[in-house]
């Protein structure tokens, strides 16, 4: 489990969590909401935590030699294999419908092996035996608020007819504080993309500063190319990579990314969403608006309204001024960006690249210099209609700014 933790989420954000609830402020279901643990796997977690702050020493998700991970012997897997294969192909009334706590079960008669059902669920994932369903998933309803801001961004793409008159859907991609109800970033976009919301992760960074951790929609996100607006790019991302690239860049600024199960899950923002579909729309729809750019105004307008003028209904004041007495009481998790760090190459899209023997990458159909040994690894960063940079090893060794970027 620590480890698992360890890979989804910053010893600042797991330190908060339990933080908040020893002093009683997060209830124990809300905890292991925002950490994705059990409850025995949270008490286990704090009395780790309570000993370090006890004895004075650095708190660790993973102990050396403790709570690592366990790999499956070939036994093991040779009889999932066999199990999983069955339940998918040639069961007749349980075809694939799959148990992973009775898979466990069997596992620890048969090898006398305690090996937990989400280890199972995740080799069967992995190998392509099981693909989990939203009817499947558990509803997590929970309601529950940080006390400080810049302590969780919840942030999501609501795909809507906006403009009434367009007749067609498009993309407003949103971030709220959660404390304080703020919208932080907001861009409405003819679709979104994976390049889209790391910029808008930049321009909120760069502006508020960096909160513990951004909770995110598991499965709506990141799933459109950037072909249509960037005639320097037109390869299609997927919506896997476009999450990956989102979670490398906030990962590599100390910033946690969280996934919600469902809708429910993310309530506040999904408040903010249907705040702005009960607007926008009216408004573009009187004033004969039919594109993006003749939206936008109109959208700024409603979004300073929300924050500067318009009281919540839940916390009864304003967001900005709910925002400003959390920062006068010093109750802010915010933290500025890295002065050391390369916005630039964190903030892009990358994409692994081999040297060639002659020194040269390819990218996008065009062949670019280098001057790196044959057969070395690099990764590609690049930023639509500015620039590619060759990245070693986190380190930027060539760059390229493309034509007409100033």
């Amino acid at each position: 489990m620590p480890k698992q933790l360890a890979k989804r989420a910053t010893i600042e954000w797991v330190e908060y969590v339990l933080n908040q609830f020893n002093d009683h402020d997060l209830s124990e279901a809300e905890a292991c909401q925002l950490l994705g643990i059990k409850r025995v796997q949270l008490y286990e977690l704090r009395k780790r935590w309570l000993k370090a702050q006890i004895g004075k020493r650095p708190f660790q998700l993973c102990s050396s030699g403790q709570n690592q991970k366990r790999s499956l012997t070939k036994e093991v897997e040779d009889f999932l294999h066999q199990e999983l294969l069955y339940i998918r192909k040639k069961a007749r009334y349980y075809k694939g419908k799959f148990n992973f706590s009775y898979l466990s079960e069997l596992i620890t008669k048969r090898f006398e092996l305690v090996i937990h059902r989400n280890t199972i669920r995740r080799f069967a994932i992995q190998e392509g035996y099981y693909q989990q369903t939203a009817k499947e998933r558990q509803k997590v309803r929970i309601r529950f608020e940080m006390d400080a801001v810049g302590a969780l961004f919840q942030h999501d793409t609501s795909r809507h007819i906006w403009l009434p008159l367009s007749g067609r859907y498009h993309d407003l991609l949103m971030t709220t504080d959660d404390h304080s109800r703020l919208v932080t970033g907001f861009s409405l976009r003819e679709v979104e993309s994976a390049w889209e919301h790391l910029s808008l992760a930049r321009k909120v960074f760069q502006t508020y500063g960096r909160p513990l951790a951004y909770y995110v929609d598991r499965h709506s996100i990141f799933k459109f190319n950037l072909g249509s607006s960037c005639i320097h790019y037109t390869r299609r991302i997927s919506e896997e990579e476009g999450k990956i690239q989102f979670k490398r860049a906030l990962n590599a600024v100390d910033v946690a990314v969280l996934y919600a199960e469902d809708a429910q899950s993310k309530g506040k923002i999904e408040k903010r969403f249907d705040y702005f579909q009960r607007r926008l729309p009216f408004e573009c729809e009187r004033y004969k608006v039919k594109t993006v750019k003749e939206a936008k105004p109109i959208l700024e307008e409603m979004v300073d309204f929300y924050n500067y003028r318009r009281v919540h209904q839940e916390t009864e004041e304003i967001p900005y001024e709910r925002w400003k007495r959390a920062l006068r009481d010093k109750r802010s998790k915010l933290r500025p960006l890295p002065r050391h760090q390369d916005l630039d190459a964190i903030f892009s899209l990358h994409f692994p690249r081999t040297v060639y023997s002659d020194g040269t990458i390819k990218f996008q159909g065009k062949t670019y210099k280098i001057h790196q040994p044959p057969g070395t690894t690099v990764t590609v960063a690049f930023i639509p209609g500015k620039k590619i940079m060759a990245l070693l090893h986190s380190q930027k060794v060539w760059q390229y700014h493309l034509e007409g970027y100033q």
